[in-house]
């Protein structure tokens, strides 16, 4: 009986403890992923629908650096050695006189979006140089980090007619991911655009939801907070990520802290 008794007779210390294990636990639920090679084999697991069909039916397309190694291992486990893994950096286009508005978006292979509506509305001409000029910034960035990619950007061929799967490793605000989803169907006439990462903000996820056929996560939280707190690997690329950024990326690339791209 004393063994009963005791808990109650410490009184208001006895919810200390209770207090720090929940804290805990709450912490390390956050931590869903091992890392990106984990997370994009679970993810393949969500995507079981498109399982074994070929690179003439279904294309995975990273957008970021982490969504590179995602999509890498998530399309190994969901299509197998027929996998076509292509990789497409996308940018707003910020516009001159309000940078946080994006007049339309530029992709690592030169294309270039612009969103009319908006550029009407800022009264900028399709030969302002104010626009050509942030164009071009955005342009000189992009084609350098696609060029450090392995892989060249997609080509019609590639695309046109097929279920792009488009992944990154979280998603927060969800703004690369809709330029990504926009430039895509500008440029391309893909069957249809699916959306896959291991993490995604709920408010993100019903936004995105407007601009693609579908959006698929293994978590859908209120708040995200950095992508990085989603793996318990961290900042630094885990073993694993990093043997995949040495077969996906050259140069820096390669070793970089995740968020420093």
């Amino acid at each position: 009986m004393a063994g009963f008794g005791a808990p109650a007779s410490l009184g208001h210390r006895a919810s200390e403890p209770v207090a720090h294990d929940r804290a805990a636990t709450e912490r390390q639920s956050q931590l869903l992923f091992v890392d990106r090679v984990q997370a994009g084999r679970q993810l393949a697991r969500s995507l079981g629908e498109y399982a074994g069909r070929g690179s003439d039916d279904v294309v995975v397309v990273s957008v970021s650096r982490g969504g590179a190694v995602v999509a890498a291992a998530a399309a190994a486990a969901l299509l197998g050695r027929d996998a076509l893994h292509l990789h497409y950096w996308v940018q707003a286009i910020p516009c001159p006189r309000l940078p946080g508005l994006s007049l339309g978006s530029v992709a690592g292979d030169g294309s270039v979006r612009i969103d009319d509506m908006v550029a009407g509305s800022m009264g900028l001409g399709a030969a302002d140089p104010a626009m050509l000029q942030a164009i071009r910034a955005v342009d000189r960035q992009l084609r350098r980090a696609q060029q450090a990619f392995c892989l060249p950007p997609p080509t019609q061929r590639q695309l046109n007619g097929r279920t792009v799967i488009v992944v990154d490793d979280g998603i927060e605000a969800g703004d690369t991911m809709r330029e990504a989803i926009m430039h895509l169907r500008h440029c391309f006439r893909p069957r249809g655009i699916v959306v896959a990462t291991p993490v995604c903000l709920a408010d993100a996820r019903k936004h995105l939801r407007r601009h693609a056929d579908a959006v698929v996560d293994i978590a859908s939280p209120l708040a995200v907070g950095a992508v990085a707190r989603w793996y318990a690997s961290g900042a630094t690329p885990s073993p694993a990520e990093q043997r995949l950024l040495g077969r996906l990326f050259t140069g820096p690339l390669r070793h970089r802290p995740w968020g420093c791209e």
